[in-house]
């Protein structure tokens, strides 16, 4: 049903532009390397803020905004099924804070940690430590390719043609994780409040049945939680609730209290033990 209103909403979009327009988009796309890497469809969806007008604010060579690139890259995170970035409003990013705010998301979602991975670039001797970690990321998934074989070109803004290509590049990533992502069926068997307790996940198997006790601190009495889903993602079943806090208008004693969520799963709807339950 997303898809669809999306689709509609393109075509609404694509039918409202003239044939000029067109004209306008391929004329700025001539002799530029955009022109055949360039998916028009995603652009007009992600990027419609330089689309307007005809696209008058589109020049593939000219620095993007800092705040348009966030907003671009936290409505594909958004649009994949993953927590959004938090927005700035420069007026253009560099390369290499490109290079952080995506792979530090990315290493987030996929629970990355540092590999030993030999980057080509030879200016690069100045970024910092989490800086370089997000490029040997980007870099070994394909998503960062440098300007050159040997040029990274840190401090450079980041034009709208890298930053279209880049968000491009990963789509297709977060596409390839979907498509590994299940998301797993569970009957819940009960919740209780109790004053005393510790955090934590917790599992045994009963017959063909695996028990998951999910238990979660609260500052005070009158929050609800409840499984939002559980889906399983790289040799891990990540857990994620749906929290809700108390009436800010209603008088409660300031006490901690632990919620445990008690769920049952078929064992035939999990992947070999031992079950790695996690926080989502």
């Amino acid at each position: 049903m997303k898809r669809a209103i999306v689709l509609v909403l393109m075509l609404v979009f694509l039918l409202a532009l003239p044939a000029y327009a067109y004209a306008n988009l391929e004329d700025k796309l001539e002799n530029h390397w955009l022109k055949d890497e360039m998916d028009k469809d995603f652009f007009l969806y992600y990027f419609s803020y330089l689309a307007r007008e005809d696209f008058k604010r589109f020049n593939p060579q000219e620095a993007i905004r800092e705040d348009e690139f966030l907003l671009s890259f936290s409505s594909l995170l958004k649009n994949k099924g993953y927590s959004t970035v938090e927005l700035d409003f420069g007026s253009s990013i560099k390369r290499i804070n490109m290079v952080k705010v995506v792979g530090n998301k990315l290493a987030e979602i996929i629970n990355h940690t540092s590999k030993d991975i030999e980057l080509p670039f030879t200016d690069i001797e100045s970024i910092s430590v989490e800086e370089r970690e997000a490029l040997k990321l980007l870099y070994s998934l394909g998503i960062i390719k440098g300007q050159s074989s040997a040029k990274f070109n840190p401090n450079s803004n980041t034009s709208q043609a890298e930053a279209i290509v880049v968000l491009q590049r990963v789509r297709d990533y977060l596409d390839s994780l979907n498509a590994e992502r299940k998301e797993i069926p569970f009957k819940l068997l009960g919740i209780v409040e109790t004053y005393t307790g510790a955090e934590g996940i917790r599992s045994r198997l009963e017959g063909d049945k695996v028990i998951v006790t999910i238990t979660k601190m609260f500052p005070t009495p009158g929050y609800t939680v409840k499984v939002e889903k559980i889906v399983y993602e790289k040799g891990l079943y990540k857990i994620y609730l749906d929290i809700s806090p108390p009436d800010p208008d209603r008088f409660l004693p300031q006490v901690i209290v632990y919620k445990t969520i008690t769920i049952e799963i078929d064992k035939e709807q999990l992947i070999d033990a031992p079950y790695n339950f996690i926080w989502g």
